[in-house]
């Protein structure tokens, strides 16, 4: 990997983290985090007229990406859903561990790349062995109801939505770059298209769901400037990372090495939101993070 993708993908941790407590901190719902999207992508259109004309992008291009805007959605609807009910410091490390391991076994198994070495596996076993503590860390959590329950099912939709569209925006930022973009005008312009996507999926879902209907008033209250700027991480954050993905082939390290966001992401949880700190979420952390470690390196 490059010294540019690694860099890039390294500010974006701290900037995902962030944003993730931000929801949970103001209103963990879909509704807050589809328009918080959708408004970072607003602010941001005049972005796409770099490079070459959309219109020179094939009809497939389209297709990759109104399936990515759906993983998307689905993405942050599991991470609102999971938050309305959880803990941040235990549900976001699970959410974004899970993506470690199915990526690239899915992209073994549909396109091809290369088969992961002996180290890469078990890395990647640490880091969902690390995770798998994390909701340990409540004294009467000693069973299997303690990962059966809401608040885990909507974390793992998460995790689903990591991997559709992480594997779905690698086709779609090939086709842009055929098409004459650089990896830069490619990552910048798809991150903005896929925010204004994602919130064309949200609004139908939330005109549909009572529970998020009733949101809308609260957040209306709190203005617009939080969802600007939680939408400008949200889109830069991603941004980043589409960048990154433009730059190098190994599609499972760049999710892998996004991961590092899990022990900030329980820092934050910890320090900010002042949820419960335990042994549990320590030695959960310490060992996705040597996995992390052992895949990137």
């Amino acid at each position: 990997m490059s010294p540019a993708a690694l860099g890039l993908v390294l500010f974006s941790v701290f900037m995902h983290a962030a944003w993730n407590v931000l929801g949970k901190r103001n209103a963990p719902s879909l509704a807050f985090f589809a328009l918080a999207y959708g408004a970072g992508g607003a602010v941001l259109l005049p972005l796409l007229w770099l490079g070459p004309s959309l219109g020179a992008l094939p009809n497939v291009f389209w297709g990759w990406l109104a399936l990515s805007g759906l993983c998307q959605m689905l993405y942050m609807g599991g991470l609102a859903w999971a938050y309305a009910r959880g803990e941040v410091s235990v549900l976001y490390p699970i959410a974004r561990a899970l993506p470690v391991v199915l990526v690239p076994l899915v992209s073994i198994a549909l396109l091809g790349s290369r088969v992961l070495g002996v180290w890469d596996g078990l890395g990647m076993a640490l880091v969902v062995a690390g995770a798998l503590c994390l909701p340990l860390s409540h004294p009467e959590a000693r069973r299997l109801a303690t990962y059966l329950t809401p608040a885990m099912g909507f974390a793992l939709l998460a995790a689903a939505g990591t991997v559709g569209y992480s594997l779905i925006d690698k086709q779609a930022l090939a086709l842009m770059q055929i098409a004459g973009h650089s990896s830069l005008t490619a990552g910048v312009v798809f991150m903005v298209l896929q925010a204004v996507m994602t919130l064309t999926w949200a609004i139908p879902l939330l005109a549909l769901l009572p529970g998020e209907r009733r949101r809308l008033p609260a957040i209306r209250q709190q203005g617009s400037t939080i969802l600007v700027v939680t939408g400008l991480m949200m889109t830069c954050t991603y941004g980043l990372v589409l960048i990154a993905l433009a730059l190098t082939d190994e599609v499972s390290y760049i999710v892998a090495l996004r991961q590092l966001s899990i022990p900030v992401g329980v820092l934050m949880g910890v320090l900010w939101l002042k949820e419960p700190a335990s042994t549990a979420k320590a030695l959960g952390t310490s060992v996705m993070l040597v996995g992390l470690v052992m895949v990137a390196l």
